[in-house]
C-alpha cells in the first residue's frame, strides 16, 4: 500500500439543507478570470458565501452564527444555517485535541469524545461534503475555517492538514484530509501520521431559536 497516493479531489462546494431542489451553495469566488467561469458567473445558492437569502430562525440573514444567533462564539460552536432542513442544523465546533499529527482512527475518536457547554454528546469528524460546505474560494487558502472560524474560535483552526471521516474510494486504507496549505483535498494511509485532529460536527434540533 503506499504510503501517499499523488491522486487529489479537488475541493468543490457541496449541497446542505435547503428546500428540496434547491441550489448547492455559491463557492463565494467573486473574482473572474475567464468568461464563464466560476467568478464570472457566481452560480449557487445564498445571496453571498456569508448572506442567506432568507432569514435564519433567528431574525438575520447571517449564514453563520454562534448558537444564540450572534456571532461572539463564546463557546465555540459555529452553527451553518445554509444547512438548516426546518427541524434541524449543522453546527462546526474547534479543534478536538492538540495541535498534533493523529492516525485516522484517533480522529474520530476525539471527535466523537468531543464537548462543549452543556452539548456533551453527538459530535462528529465532519465527512467530505460537511467539511467542503464550508470553502469559501474567494479567501486564501480557500477555506473559512482556515480564516473566519480562525477568527471566531481565536485562533485555533491553524491546521495545515485535517482529517475528514470519509474513506478514499480509490484505497480502502486510506482517508481525505483537507491540505489547508494547497486549497485541496488528497487522501493518506489510515495509520499514518499524516494530518491533524481537524474540528467536529454535530447535529442540532431546531426549536424556535433554541438549538439541543
Amino acid at each position: 500500500m503506499p504510503v501517499q497516493d499523488s491522486y487529489y479531489i479537488k475541493a468543490r462546494a457541496s449541497g446542505g439543507g435547503g428546500s428540496v431542489g434547491a441550489k448547492i451553495p455559491k463557492t463565494g469566488q467573486t473574482v473572474s478570470y475567464a468568461t464563464g467561469d466560476d467568478g464570472d458567473l457566481e452560480a449557487g445558492r445564498a445571496t453571498d458565501f456569508f448572506t442567506l437569502p432568507s432569514n435564519n430562525p433567528h431574525g438575520n440573514t447571517n449564514r453563520f452564527t454562534d448558537y444564540l444567533g450572534g456571532q461572539s462564539y463564546s463557546i465555540g460552536v459555529l452553527v451553518d444555517w445554509s444547512t438548516y432542513d426546518g427541524s434541524t442544523v449543522l453546527g462546526y465546533s474547534g479543534a478536538t485535541g492538540t495541535n498534533s499529527t493523529v492516525t485516522w482512527s484517533s480522529a474520530l475518536s476525539l471527535a466523537s469524545s468531543h464537548s462543549v457547554s452543556s452539548f456533551t454528546s453527538g459530535w462528529r469528524l465532519p465527512n467530505l461534503n460537511e467539511a467542503v460546505n464550508v470553502c469559501n474560494f474567494s479567501l486564501n487558502p480557500p477555506l473559512s475555517y482556515s480564516i473566519w472560524f480562525k477568527s471566531a474560535f481565536g485562533g485555533v483552526w491553524a491546521r495545515s492538514a485535517m482529517w475528514t471521516s470519509t474513506t478514499s474510494p480509490r484505497w480502502s486504507g486510506g482517508a481525505l484530509r483537507y491540505r489547508n496549505d494547497m486549497g485541496i483535498f488528497d487522501f493518506q494511509g489510515k495509520t499514518n501520521l499524516s494530518a491533524k485532529d481537524g474540528f467536529a460536527v454535530r447535529d442540532f434540533t431546531v426549536t424556535g431559536t433554541t438549538l439541543t
